[in-house]
């Protein structure tokens, strides 16, 4: 994806939305019991901070997997995010997958009252993260 600044700028704006809304979305249907859709929402809320904070750097990707991938090399192994951070990603990308293509899967309340606190503070890391300076400022903050 090639954008100018303010159009980089614009969507990334436009997927902090979008993450915020998917973070909405996940309470409504926890409250109302849509525990798979919840589990999607939860998913997409990282997705969309996580890619929001990728294209703000300029690093692009076409797949989840791909995000995924990214995420791990440039906020994983650089120590800015947690092995547990990375992991969690992960497993939110398979919980969303599951329940949205898998048949007879039935994501538990447990799951989510897991995995929801997780979701939201690690969405918080991503959005401040977006709001930083380069990654390389930020590598010399963190690896001194």
């Amino acid at each position: 994806m090639s954008l100018d600044m303010n159009n980089r700028k614009a969507v990334v704006d436009n997927r902090l939305e979008k993450s915020k809304a998917a973070l909405e979305d996940a309470d409504f249907l926890y409250a109302n019991q849509k525990y798979n859709l919840a589990a999607n929402r939860l998913y997409y809320a990282l997705y969309y901070a996580a890619s929001a904070l990728l294209i703000s750097r300029e690093i692009p990707t076409k797949t989840h997997s791909g995000l995924i991938t990214q995420i791990h090399l440039q906020l994983v192994k650089t120590n800015i995010l947690s092995q547990d951070d990375g992991k969690l990603m992960k497993v939110m990308f398979d919980m969303r997958h599951e329940g949205d293509y898998e048949d007879f899967i039935d994501i538990q309340k447990e799951d989510i009252d897991e995995y929801a606190p997780k979701v939201k503070q690690l969405v918080e890391r991503l959005v401040s993260l977006t709001n930083k300076p380069s990654f390389s400022t930020i590598r010399q903050i963190v690896q001194p």
